[in-house]
């Protein structure tokens, strides 16, 4: 391929790759605030790439016009995000985490696919509309469906598997794990569901195996 053969100049390009990426890292950045597996270099690079596919369909059907698919090269982009999404899905227990990631990893590459087609005013707006549904919307969830959670540290004597111990007493983000010689020494996050934190620390020791429970801080913000 040459700059001829080209059906834009190069810098328009360049210009579409670069806002594909930096449009990425944006969701990525609150991905990444929010601790996820998939964060800002994933969605950047995710969006850069995906734009690069863009790119190179508007070439193949300027190129050879009726005798090439274009859609093909995006379906496949839309396709093969599946595997990154079922890398950002994490089961705990009873309890599937990273859904939303998974989501946000799926649009991100339909931005990039619409940036590397020009389509830059609809890109920019759909990631301030993902961004104002993954930011905001997670405190709404958090008081209108008690998603509040605890922070909590607690000693655990020896137990075979502490993970999975831990898994057990439901959707839990496992902070610290350390062993020492007492047991396991662990900070955790605990989703309230509308229990008190009283009510949790309890409830956990009321537990054979917890030594001792403690609270570190209220209900952070999701």
């Amino acid at each position: 391929m040459t700059l001829e053969t080209l059906p834009f100049p190069l810098w328009e390009g360049v210009i579409r790759l670069t806002l594909a990426a930096f449009l990425g890292a944006l969701i990525g950045f609150e991905r990444e605030r929010r601790r996820q597996p998939a964060g800002f270099r994933t969605h950047a690079v995710l969006a850069l790439g995906s734009s690069l596919m863009s790119l190179l369909s508007v070439y193949v059907s300027y190129r050879y016009g009726n005798h090439a698919d274009p859609g093909r090269v995006i379906s496949q982009v839309l396709a093969g995000i599946g595997f990154l999404g079922a890398g950002a899905i994490l089961r705990m227990g009873t309890s599937v985490k990273g859904l939303t990631t998974a989501a946000s990893l799926w649009t991100t590459a339909g931005i990039g696919l619409a940036v590397g087609a020009g389509m830059y005013m609809l890109s920019v707006v759909s990631v301030f509309l993902l961004l104002g549904i993954l930011a905001p919307m997670s405190r709404i969830e958090r008081e209108l469906l008690g998603k509040s959670t605890a922070l909590l540290t607690l000693m655990l004597e020896e137990v075979q598997d502490p993970v999975e111990y831990l898994r057990s007493i439901g959707d839990v983000r496992i902070v610290m794990l350390e062993k020492r010689e007492a047991g396991y020494y662990i900070k955790l996050e605990i989703p309230l569901y509308g229990k008190t934190q009283q009510d949790l620390i309890q409830e956990l020791l009321d537990r054979k195996e917890v030594k001792a429970v403690e609270l570190l801080s209220a209900p952070p913000s999701l």
